[in-house]
């Protein structure tokens, strides 16, 4: 029973990672009964099908090696950073990235495939966790998508929840850069006590090439339990709630998120979300005698938000010098914020 598991699961996830893979717009008529069955998704149509599977793709991965862990969230779209509409283009920019031949990459990915496969087939179907997943996404500009060799997936589901809104403050007036967020979540699933959060803070042109720090405190609304670092740039904070969420209930915490004085910063801050966040709201503060060119991030790929080649809206700084935007019904995988020069 185990093996013709295992050989249906593969099949339906070599299916899977065709196309746009997790980002296709038909995604439920693309995941077969195999994976339905596993990742316990019944009847799950729309947003919820697509969080439940990308929870349980995250928590199968973490009995992965690093690399093959790497390989399949580029395959099927996971990672951010693979926005390419081909799975034989997105393997091939992890190929550059990863300084290896294409074929050999291809080779990693039915290994891959193959090996998950397995293991999840001799685990069975999933357990529903109310623990925290590997994120909700990556504000970028302090802030953007995870580096080139991904963070380990573990942890368990980020499924069981998802962003509502997010209030962000990004004061350039002070000595330092600081980020002030306010996050409302919604509880998915009875039980749900902890979050994990991204951010990242990419270099900019001509930065030193040595490891970035980020400092960070929960304002109100939960306890920090640990922040683990992937890379050099990339940070994931866990947040214990102060109690159990029931299924459907909101919460809203505040963090803050300091540069340490004289590390400068990308000119961006932009939300990547990797799970369902239905709205932003940013204000970004500059000095008073400041005139900086603000241009509007809206749905782009990170790509094009590094490229200052590529013309955006502009937005007007108020009387006191400050720049806002919203925006609401975010794709995963894309970017909303604004940058600036």
């Amino acid at each position: 029973m185990i093996a013709s598991d295992a050989a249906a699961l593969h099949d339906e996830l070599r299916s899977l990672a065709r196309g746009r893979g997790l980002r296709a717009a038909n995604l439920g008529a693309r995941v077969g009964p195999a994976l339905r069955s596993h990742a316990e998704l019944s009847d799950s149509a729309g947003i919820e099908l697509r969080a439940r599977l990308v929870a349980w793709l995250r928590g199968r991965l973490a009995a992965l090696p690093a690399d093959l862990r790497t390989v399949v969230a580029v395959a099927v779209a996971l990672d951010p950073r693979a926005d390419q509409r081909l799975l034989t283009d997105r393997l091939s920019w992890l190929a550059v990235e990863l300084d290896r031949d294409p074929r050999t990459v291809r080779r990693r990915c039915e290994e891959a495939f193959r090996l998950l496969a397995e293991t999840a087939a001799a685990t069975g179907p999933a357990v529903p966790d109310a623990r925290p997943g590997s994120g909700d996404g990556t504000a970028a500009g302090l802030v953007t998508p995870p580096p080139a060799r991904l963070p380990a997936a573990a942890g368990p589901a980020s499924g069981a929840w998802y962003v509502e809104r997010v209030w962000a403050v990004l004061r350039l007036d002070g000595p330092t850069p600081e980020l002030l967020e306010t996050r409302r979540v919604v509880a998915l699933e009875d039980g749900l006590r902890e979050v994990a959060l991204s951010m990242s803070l990419p270099r900019p042109p001509g930065a030193p090439a040595k490891p970035r720090d980020l400092g960070v405190d929960v304002l109100f609304g939960g306890r920090m339990v640990r922040v683990d670092r992937h890379g050099d740039t990339h940070y994931s904070l866990v947040l214990r709630l102060p109690r159990a969420l029931g299924r459907y209930e909101r919460h809203d915490f505040g963090c803050v998120w300091r540069v340490p004085p004289g590390q400068p910063m990308a000119p961006r801050y932009a939300l990547n979300p990797t799970i369902r966040c239905d709205a932003l709201d940013l204000r970004v503060r500059f000095p008073e005698d400041a005139d900086p060119k603000v241009e509007l991030v809206d749905g782009l790929p990170l790509r094009s938000v590094e490229d200052l080649a590529v013309d955006l809206p502009a937005v007007e700084l108020d009387g006191v010098s400050e720049a806002f935007a919203q925006f609401n019904r975010l794709a995963s995988g894309l970017c909303y914020g604004l940058r600036w020069s």
